[in-house]
């Protein structure tokens, strides 16, 4: 297989013209979307960038320290977002998901680094970082479809709460649980069921783009497919039990 391809700057700038398309439609239409259009394709390219310079400095220190660090950060900022996005009170529920998403990644990582792929050394930047994200970023989407669906059904099915507990249900909040951990897993499920018929995953494409025979870039898809799945489950069900232990007082109320 040959080797990537590198991009040249002015093409991708170039490439870029192409959201004048957009932007002119936006206009037209007056859906007030321009400003919001070049704000993210601005943000995504510095960020990008920045992240990129990062990263190749990080992979030539190897320092197991400053990479235990930077996934620190990673999670802390996944965790922020979840509960921001799902609307929730940030001060109550983020140690929960922080909790979620340190089982996750300390269950998967080493797992996948030490004993699927093998690197040398397991913690080396050049796996960890990019499995993490990846990790972290498909456990934030499904936490914050767990907590949406929790807050939901807790605040707007309340009576249904008080029929489990006026009957004396052991586990009165269960059916709430149940409800947010199917609609954090769904999309996962569906996802893994239509891979590789429907849809190309990203990591897999990237690996042939840059030269990867192709057998070996369903290898590895394979096993981040099941990491994704398994840390998202960790984190998800983690965040929910700490979240429904702390949503009731000692009588089974709402607190």
């Amino acid at each position: 297989m040959n080797q990537v391809q590198d991009l040249n700057v002015f093409a991708i700038s170039g490439f870029y013209l192409l959201l004048i398309i957009p932007l002119i439609l936006f206009q037209r239409w007056q859906l007030g979307l321009s400003k919001t259009l070049i704000s993210a394709v601005l943000r995504m390219t510095i960020q990008l960038s920045i992240v990129g310079l990062y990263l190749n400095t990080l992979f030539s220190w190897q320092n197991p320290n400053i990479n235990a660090l930077w996934l620190g950060v990673m999670a802390l900022v996944a965790s922020y977002t979840v509960c921001k996005r799902s609307d929730v009170n940030v001060k109550r529920v983020l140690p929960a998901v922080i909790t979620g998403q340190v089982i996750a990644l300390i269950t998967a990582l080493p797992i996948v680094l030490a004993g699927v792929i093998h690197a040398q050394p397991w913690w080396q930047a050049q796996y960890m970082i990019p499995i993490a994200g990846m990790l972290l970023g498909n456990s934030l989407t499904a936490n914050i479809l767990a907590l949406t669906q929790w807050n939901q059904s807790v605040n707007e099915q309340h009576h249904e709460y008080q029929f489990y507990l006026t009957l004396g249900a052991p586990k009165p909040a269960q059916p709430f649980l149940n409800r947010a951990l199917k609609t954090a897993l769904a999309p996962q499920l569906a996802s893994m069921t239509t891979l590789g018929i429907v849809s190309l995953p990203g990591m897999m494409t990237g690996q042939i783009l840059g030269g990867t025979a192709p057998i070996i870039a369903v290898k590895y898809q394979l096993v981040i497919m099941v990491a994704i799945f398994i840390s998202g489950f960790l984190s998800v069900i983690t965040t929910l039990l700490i979240v429904k232990h702390r949503s009731f007082d000692a009588y089974g109320q709402i607190k």
